[in-house]
């Protein structure tokens, strides 16, 4: 399996070369447990065959996450952060030199991301989270913060369509749908792919009251403000 490349990756800029080591091996054990998740499930995972993944000694495991635990915790947010990251570069890829946010072109853009491994390991964390205390209060810790960003970054990834009164509504039900077709997908094997075009033309209806409104002139504002 081949995650996307993290930005948790240490800089080596005014840092120590024992600082650049320590973070680097602590992105390195969190990059084996996804991959570990991946590829044996969440029940199969120990942090002896994380170490082993990500090629690091049982002391520089037990160093950065004493615990099961801890390391559960840490991959979980490690997880979020990487989603947030690849949808954020995939729309602003999308969205390159447009006057207006493209609308379909995103939603594609969004459905390809949830066929990555990164939404495959999300999607087993949640359903093995239901029998587990443990992983259950990892994702509770960080889904609220994980919404905040994700509103965050989307309003700034299309500030023409945060002007519209649906747009929260309008993300809701995009991501409600798609990633519900991916869990569909993921489970059976089975996906709807009819529904994307309604998607497309519901969600071009729900912004037409923005239709007329460019993304540099919403950004011009925000400046002049």
């Amino acid at each position: 399996m081949t995650l996307q490349k993290s930005r948790e990756i240490a800089d080596s800029r005014d840092k120590t070369w024992q600082q650049t080591k320590s973070e680097n091996t602590r992105a390195a054990i969190l990059e084996g447990a996804l991959a570990c998740f991946y590829d044996l499930g969440y029940r199969a995972t120990t942090t002896e065959k994380v170490a082993k993944r990500a090629g690091v000694s049982r002391g520089a495991m037990l160093y950065h996450f004493p615990s099961r635990l801890h390391l559960v915790r840490a991959a979980v947010r490690h997880l979020n952060v990487q989603r947030l990251q690849l949808f954020e570069e995939q729309e602003l890829k999308v969205n390159e030199g447009a006057e207006y946010t493209r609308v379909n072109e995103g939603i594609d853009a969004y459905w390809l991301q949830l066929h990555s491994p990164l939404f495959t390991i999300f999607h087993e964390l949640r359903v093995a989270a239901r029998t587990d205390d443990d992983l259950q209060e990892a994702m509770a810790l960080d889904h609220q913060e994980l919404d905040k960003s994700w509103a965050k970054v989307a309003a700034s990834l299309f500030p023409d369509l945060a002007q519209s009164e649906d747009f929260d509504i309008a993300n809701l039900l995009t991501m409600f749908l798609l990633e519900g077709m991916a869990n569909r997908g993921i489970t059976d094997g089975t996906i709807p792919n009819k529904m994307i075009p309604w998607l497309k033309t519901q969600l071009n209806s729900m912004f037409a009251d923005v239709s007329d409104i460019g993304r540099s002139t919403v950004k011009k504002s925000m400046t002049d403000e």
